[in-house]
């Protein structure tokens, strides 16, 4: 019902090319965003480019910007730009999520705040979501951020703290749609256990999702709670099976190791291995395209690895010298993106180092805690890995809950 009423509101409201929509006037149920637009044929459009042509949802309203480096017209300007010389906007602070405003800060630093034309307010910095100083000035929030498509990454977070500060300050937010990297097909991994619920993860989603950061909004404000006065725009000309070099968009990296428009694919696959003993090469040529050890056998591990027939992916043997020595491993190839797995393709490389490396294979506790855990949002992978079970027993374990989440995804799909 609620997929059916999104795409009647979207009819009623298709308007003739250059229209002006004063959307935020017409009543839409808290739990349902107003779609402001419907999609055209045509080359990707993201919903920053259906907003500065319909600006009438923002008229002389003071803007809260939460975006960064990543956030761009389909021209490739920044959004921060493009809405801070336009004078139909009135753009009062600026808001940055991990990696700041230039999304150059390393994983896991805090932000600082700046000062310039508008003041630019770390949310990773002392505080993860906007103060009452900071709202101040604020009439109503707009989120631009380009996610990755995979759980364990922050501004996915970092939106829905907005969304709940937003609520609670009684500011509607308005989030500018943009792709998903990995498509919109691909459903993955275990759906997060809240036991472990963290800043890489808040919500019972899984590993890979298959949703863009717009549906996910939708999904948090109407099932997760958050009910904030929600719009959601769309973007215009994008389909699930698109990947990113078909939306005929700019690519410009959201954090300082994503460094291609490919480089998601293998980070949804290799970046899962954190709080384990092995490395996924992020920091050097080819972040996340890698596993590699000082103990691997490479050779060996590719061979076991692509007899296995993971869909796909191939895997090729690897070895680079660091400062500290010779590495070898495996370096991942994804040949067809639309039938990657990456969170079952990392299942069976644990399985296989494991089994392979038990002597040396390790998940290494932080502060008491396994990091590990919280990135695959539950404790249950690193117990079946450490048990010896095999990898198609662990990934059969997920798919209940996967067909759960499935069902709920549905009914916040915005594109065929």
């Amino acid at each position: 019902m609620r997929t059916l009423a999104v795409l009647l509101f979207v009819a009623a409201l298709f308007p003739a090319p250059g229209a002006d929509l004063a959307l935020a006037q017409i009543p839409v149920p808290i739990a349902q965003p107003s779609v402001p637009i419907g999609q055209i044929p045509g080359a990707t459009r993201p919903g920053v480019d259906v907003l500065l042509e319909s600006p009438g949802l923002l008229q002389g309203r003071r803007i809260g910007l939460v975006t960064h480096a990543a956030g761009l017209t389909s021209s490739g300007d920044a959004t921060s730009s493009a809405l801070l010389r336009d004078n139909r906007f009135a753009v009062s602070a600026l808001f940055a999520p991990e990696h700041g405003l230039a999304g150059t800060i390393p994983a896991g630093q805090p932000v600082p705040d700046t000062t310039g034309r508008v003041p630019v307010f770390s949310l990773y910095g002392t505080t993860r979501r906007p103060t009452p100083e900071m709202m101040a000035g604020v009439d109503v929030f707009v989120i631009d951020l380009q996610d990755v498509g995979a759980r364990a990454y922050t501004f996915v977070s970092t939106m829905a703290t907005v969304m709940q500060a937003a609520r609670e300050a009684s500011r509607p937010v308005v989030v500018l749609d943009r792709p998903n990297p990995l498509g919109g097909i691909q459903v993955d991994g275990p759906v997060l256990d809240p036991t472990y619920r963290s800043f890489i993860g808040m919500f019972p989603i899984p590993s890979v999702h298959g949703m863009t950061i717009g549906e996910l909004a939708w999904m948090f404000n109407s099932s997760f709670d958050i009910n904030a006065d929600l719009t959601v725009v769309p973007m215009r000309g994008w389909t699930r099976r698109m990947v990113w070099e078909e939306t005929g968009l700019p690519w410009v990296r959201p954090s300082p190791n994503i460094h291609t428009m490919q480089t998601p694919f293998y980070y949804a696959a290799t970046g899962v291995l954190d709080g384990t003993n092995l490395s996924n090469g992020a920091g050097n040529a080819g972040p996340f395209e890698v596993v590699v050890s000082p103990w691997l056998d490479g050779s060996r591990l590719a061979r076991r690895l692509n007899a296995l027939g993971l869909p796909g992916v191939m895997f090729e043997p690897h070895a680079f010298v660091r400062t500290s020595g010779l590495v070898s491993g495996v370096r991942l190839n994804v040949t067809d993106p639309l039938r990657f797995r990456p969170a079952t393709t990392a299942i069976y490389m644990l399985v296989e180092i494991k089994k392979q490396h038990p002597r040396h294979f390790q998940f290494v506790p932080r502060n008491g805690r396994y990091m590990f855990d919280l990135v695959w949002g539950t404790d249950k992978i690193r117990k079946d890995i450490s048990r010896g079970a095999p990898a198609a027993a662990i990934v059969a374990r997920w798919e209940p809950d996967l067909r759960r989440f499935q069902v709920l995804r549905n009914a916040f799909l915005l594109y065929p």
